[in-house]
């Protein structure tokens, strides 16, 4: 019992997990029923809302200050009118209340107004100040991708022999796609806002020059002041400038918040002998409800470094899980990556998930001087080279939850290292000198496999885009040999076996992009629950530690 106790006394408590992480949080439980109500209450009956008392105005060419002092007696309402009210009023009006009357009077007298209780207080629609907020990120963004594809092929022709000259003629075909994203959502917002106070700059008309010189005037006391920081935008405008500012920044912000949750698979798929040729893709159709897909050569959408490759869309009850089993059907299909991706309308986001691959290249510089050995000395530099799974996506969200997707997934991989030919490498003593010292220096440079898209297309929010077509045809070589014997002159073939295959894959890429109405985990997010950690996720026993120590 003793032993027992010193050595629960040496084991190690589990530790508490800190309350800094993020959990999946429990459902709510429904509330509990209530007790049936045994007598139904009497509800209040219905009270009417207060109906808006209407007027009937007919006038022509009656001066404004008149017809508002009309208006406001009959409305039993306090009036304020600024002196520089002026100018006269043509209105026919059946029914309508008081603020659309005032609202049809402001636009043809120039005027603005404000109602406090029972005060109605009219001045001159001049320039005020209106502060508006604007949720949105201080950030300026430039994306830019460059697709490059070339070739170059060169070579020396002799010239005459009387001549004796060289030249040289060199063919080279280029493709390159320069793509550029600039995202400044506050200098074009500010820009936009001075834009239309510029246009819409107008001053009363009462005469002509009175309207010219109010006019400049207006235009001069316009000003946009913003505050990227605190997300405040200050207009100085009028009535009818705020109105617009007012439309504009509803809109501009309402496109600008939306959001999609960018879904994609990568998946290889080592074809079978019946499928040497590539997927059929004709058999994704799912039903009459569905589509046909044909894999072609002809008119496909801009790729570099792809062969043909088959854009198309899936109805909803095509998912990922479905899509993965019918490419079973083909060959072994083995997913390279599942990445998931949240961006806002019109942004650039990059996932990267990649090995950068350390190499070092190697030059040697001999120097040779007069009745002294020859001096070799060696410089090193560090290279790396990215080696995994980059994709690059800009988004464009529609009204109709259509998104046009801007994208660049690339997959890259080592296949081989090759040695550096550099003479200076292979003698260290330098190029024609015997019996160097120096052992040859190896320098492996890695050889890295690159297959990409670059395209935009069009998807439906919820439905499946799939890109495919990039196949590759590795070789392997096995051999088998007796030990000892396959070097033997004349018998070591014999008794050797030598097995070549070759095989063929094809890169397939899933992308479904789902528009983001409900940011949450019982909304839009609902789907990805599951991967946030439980409460007992930190208390589980780790079998990497140990769980007791020394007493």
């Amino acid at each position: 019992m003793a032993l027992l106790a010193v050595l629960s006394g040496c084991s190690q408590a589990p530790l508490r997990p800190g309350t800094a992480h993020l959990f999946a949080q429990p459902e709510r439980a429904p509330a509990s029923i209530p007790d049936p109500v045994l007598g139904t209450p009497v509800l209040p009956p219905p009270v009417a809302a207060p109906r808006l008392e209407t007027y009937t105005v007919v006038v022509r060419n009656v001066p404004v200050q008149e017809l508002l002092f009309a208006l406001a007696r009959d409305g039993e309402l306090d009036v304020d009118v600024h002196p520089g009210v002026s100018g006269s009023v043509t209105l026919k009006a059946v029914d309508q209340t008081l603020p659309q009357l005032l609202a049809r009077i402001a636009k043809q007298a120039d005027l603005r107004y404000e109602m406090d209780g029972q005060t109605l207080s009219v001045m001159r629609d001049t320039p005020h100040l209106r502060v508006y907020r604007v949720d949105y990120v201080n950030l300026s963004r430039d994306a830019r991708s460059v697709a490059n594809l070339a070739t170059q092929v060169s070579g020396a022709t002799g010239g005459a022999a009387s001549g004796g000259t060289a030249g040289a003629a060199q063919n080279n075909s280029t493709a390159v796609i320069n793509t550029q994203s600039a995202n400044r959502f506050w200098d074009t917002l500010v820009a936009n806002v001075r834009d239309m106070l510029r246009d819409t700059d107008r001053g009363p008309a009462s005469t002509a020059a009175a309207a010219t010189q109010s006019e400049a005037a207006t235009r001069e006391s316009s000003s946009v002041i913003a505050n990227a920081e605190a997300g405040v935008l200050s207009v100085r405008a009028t009535a009818r400038q705020h109105e617009k500012v007012q439309e504009f920044l509803d809109l501009v912000l309402s496109n600008a918040k939306r959001q999609v949750l960018i879904e994609a698979t990568i998946a290889e798929v080592q074809l079978n002998n019946q499928y040497q040729r590539g997927i059929d893709w004709s058999r994704l159709r799912t039903g009459s409800s569905g589509f046909q897909v044909q894999q072609s050569s002809a008119a496909t959408p801009a790729g570099v470094g792809t062969g043909a490759f088959v854009v198309g869309y899936a109805t909803g009850g095509l998912n990922f899980t479905s899509a993965i089993r019918l490419l079973e059907s083909f060959g072994d299909v083995r997913v390279l990556s599942s990445p998931k991706i949240s961006v806002l309308n019109n942004q650039t986001a990059v996932l990267k998930v990649v090995d950068n691959l350390v190499y070092f290249t190697i030059q040697a510089n001999t120097t040779t001087a007069a009745n002294s050995p020859a001096v070799t000395t060696f410089s090193t530099t560090v290279n790396s080279v990215p080696v995994g799974f980059i994709m690059s996506v800009v988004p464009q969200i529609s009204d109709s939850a259509g998104v046009l997707l801007n994208l660049r997934p690339t997959i890259s991989r080592k296949l081989a290292d090759i040695a550096d030919p550099n003479p200076s490498l292979a003698n260290p003593c330098g190029v024609g000198v015997q019996n160097c010292a120096t052992p040859p220096i190896s320098s492996l440079i890695p050889v890295i496999q690159t297959r990409e898209i670059e395209s935009v297309l069009r998807v439906q929010s919820g439905q499946i885009a799939m890109l495919g077509g990039l196949m590759q045809d590795a070789m392997t070589q096995v051999e088998d040999a007796v030990p000892g014997v396959r070097h033997l002159p004349g018998f070591g073939a014999l008794l050797a076996q030598r097995r070549d295959s070759n095989q063929k894959t094809e890169l397939v890429i899933f992308l479904r992009p789902t528009v983001i109405r409900d940011s949450s985990l019982q909304g839009d997010y609902a789907g990805v629950r599951d991967l946030l950690p439980g409460d007992n996720y930190f208390l589980k026993p780790n079998p990497g530690r140990t769980t007791g120590g020394a007493p």
